[in-house]
């Protein structure tokens, strides 16, 4: 009897687990994984900042908010959680701020991003900087998402990325107990779904605006250029005289959705806006910190680009994209300017999961 009771608690305990092992696999793409809750602080962080002049008159030129989803304190924090919150896909692993980072520009370091499963993406991760600056308010390096809010949910549904139904989404999120208290001070509803979900994560991409570089501290009279960094601007919005950098990446923010003609990067294997070879042109904001350029990653920094198609440089000149071997120097100080390291930092823009 006394190796019997033994014996009989052994079987029960793996009968047990191999119960509980197939109810789980059934349901692991239903069930949210043990997440840590994100940390609110006690402070209420503000994501209505007032731009400096230079700013606002672009802003008002060009800003992309529909009238149905301005941007709120309540609205842009919500966002903030969705933004870095890994139960949005599906096997609890990855965010949007897995592939778009804040130490990196909202870009990623590598050429090309890891998605939930270790496959990786067809296009390099674009620099979420100053997006709501962008007029005509297409999404994708291929313009194919009319609006922000039709783009926040497509990353979340491609099967690379993060693999979530809209369906499965929904109740992921309304299963988490911190999100109907956010909801509710969003949107003064309990009402959890993708619409919603597409809207608080658009407030907050919007939110990420950049305007306390040197370049803005020029602008405002608070300082000046040095001798390199004024002959490099004068470069970029003179030369060449038929297309200038300016004429693609129009100041102050650096981006247009109304380039003077359409941008083409040879490649093979992806054609970009309406299978003609282009390809949307992004903020030059915090270039000279970026790496792995363009749709594809295939241009290393802004160096290697300038100076492509130089003598000695061995490798083919990227059209529209590089200078003299002379003209180098001062270009890259005037795009030192347009550095913003405040944004890789600022706390409303983190990981509010991070311990």
């Amino acid at each position: 009897m006394k190796k019997i009771v033994p014996l009989s608690s052994l079987i029960l305990l793996v009968t047990l687990f191999q119960f509980c092992t197939k109810n789980d696999s059934l349901d692991v793409s239903t069930k949210p994984v043990i997440t840590t809750t994100p940390v609110m602080t006690f402070t209420s962080y503000n994501y209505l900042d007032t731009y400096p002049a230079h700013i606002q008159v672009a802003l008002a030129n060009s800003d992309n908010t529909p009238a149905t989803n301005p941007i709120t304190n309540e609205g842009a924090n919500l966002g903030r959680v969705l933004f870095y919150d890994k139960q949005l896909s599906r096997n609890g692993t990855t965010s949007c701020g897995s592939c778009h980072q804040q130490k990196n520009s909202f870009s990623d370091s590598v050429v090309l991003s890891r998605g939930l499963d270790g496959g990786v993406t067809t296009r390099h991760s674009m620099a979420l900087l100053n997006m709501r600056f962008y007029k005509s308010g297409k999404m994708f390096w291929d313009d194919r998402a009319a609006t922000l809010e039709k783009q926040a949910l497509q990353p979340i549904q491609n099967h690379i990325e993060m693999d979530m139904t809209l369906e499965l989404l929904e109740a992921k999120v309304k299963s988490l107990t911190y999100y109907p208290s956010l909801f509710q001070k969003a949107f003064g509803t309990s009402l959890i779904d993708s619409v919603l979900i597409a809207k608080a994560l658009s407030q907050f991409q919007r939110s990420i605006v950049t305007y306390q570089s040197k370049y803005d501290r020029v602008k405002q009279g608070l300082e000046i250029f040095t001798a390199a960094e004024a002959a490099g601007e004068q470069l970029f919005l003179t030369v060449p005289a038929n297309r200038t950098c300016a004429s693609c990446h129009t100041p102050p923010m650096f981006i247009t959705s109304s380039p003077s003609a359409p941008f083409g990067l040879d490649d093979t294997n992806d054609l970009g806006i309406n299978n003609r070879g282009n390809f949307k042109s992004g903020s030059l904001r915090n270039i000279s910190i970026r790496s792995n350029l363009f749709h594809n990653g295939s241009v290393a920094n802004v160096q290697e680009m300038l100076t492509a198609g130089n003598p000695g440089s061995g490798k083919q000149p990227i059209p529209s994209h590089f200078l003299r071997t002379a003209d180098i120097p001062n270009m890259m100080a005037f795009l030192n300017t347009l550095t913003d390291r405040t944004i890789l930092t600022d706390a409303k823009f983190s990981d509010p999961f991070a311990l």
